[in-house]
């Protein structure tokens, strides 16, 4: 089958597992999806099913909304509640406007190092394996942008809502909005409520898989900052040719009365070559 599906992921399982659920239930091999979620984190997967994995270096990678818990006075190996506690303290008491005006300096354009327990690879190796291992290498800070980043208190504890760049880890956000303020922090849980547009509430949960699976067209989930415009000449396009165009976009997408074709970029001749056939 050919579809992409919105699916509301429960804590307490893999990305992986939750994919491989969906391939049983909906027989269907070839799937391919936008972004884990750490098995203690629920929230938002986009998967692609059939051809429609074709799409996925073009669907929405930024802009990813969170709802994260957290407290103080703890810090431990993964930077979450479930790892194992390597430093306490006593918290002093905060302010929900000194812990905001904390948050605002990670506002805008930053680097972020990712955290050992993570599946970023270096030197071929995911750094979680390398942690189970005991070992900590240097990891080199990465860009990331931060949108927006609003903190609340109530008698169940902290919360951050953060709209960030693909890429960006929250529990590391949470640890670093710690140290900014002199304390031990630690994420206590997580949801993806969004990515882009597209909504949590869209989403439809394991057990809905079967009697009301959460499908939406592929046009739904593509990044919108990749120019869409009509195919200059359809055969073209269809085929593969070169395509001369005056425009600056390095990335375009050539569609056809709403249906994307395929994905042209620029060179360094100037002319658009064809980097992947969509249909």
């Amino acid at each position: 089958m050919d579809a992409v599906l919105l699916l509301n992921k429960p804590a307490g399982m893999t990305s992986f597992d939750a994919v491989s659920r969906c391939r049983r239930v909906l027989h269907e091999k070839k799937v391919g999806h936008t972004g884990t979620l750490d098995p203690n984190a629920s929230g938002l997967m986009i998967l692609l099913f059939g051809k429609y994995t074709k799409f996925l270096p073009y669907c929405v990678k930024d802009h990813k909304h969170y709802e994260a818990g957290f407290c103080f006075g703890k810090d431990t190996d993964t930077q979450d509640i479930w790892g194992t506690v390597t430093a306490e303290q006593e918290p002093k008491p905060h302010t929900v406007e000194e812990v905001q005006n904390a948050a605002d300096i990670f506002l805008g354009e930053g680097t972020q190092v990712p955290p050992m327990y993570s599946a970023v690879k270096i030197n071929g190796r995911k750094l979680y394996e390398l942690a189970r291992k005991g070992q900590t290498v240097e990891r080199k800070p990465r860009p990331v942008m931060i949108d927006q980043m609003d903190i609340s208190c109530s008698e169940s504890g902290w919360t951050l809502s953060a709209t960030v760049s693909g890429g960006t880890y929250i529990r590391t956000l949470i640890h670093d909005l710690g140290q900014e303020l002199g304390e031990y922090a630690v994420m206590t849980s997580l949801v993806r409520t969004g990515i882009e547009s597209i909504s949590l509430e869209e989403a439809c949960t394991l057990e809905e898989l079967e009697s009301a699976p959460a499908f939406v067209p592929v046009e739904r989930v593509l990044d919108p900052s990749i120019p869409r415009m009509e195919a200059p000449d359809y055969d073209s396009v269809i085929h593969g040719r070169t395509i001369r165009m005056d425009h600056d976009a390095p990335l375009v997408l050539f569609e056809r009365q709403g249906q994307v074709l395929a994905s042209y970029a620029k060179r360094e001749d100037g002319l658009y070559h064809c980097q992947r056939g969509l249909l």
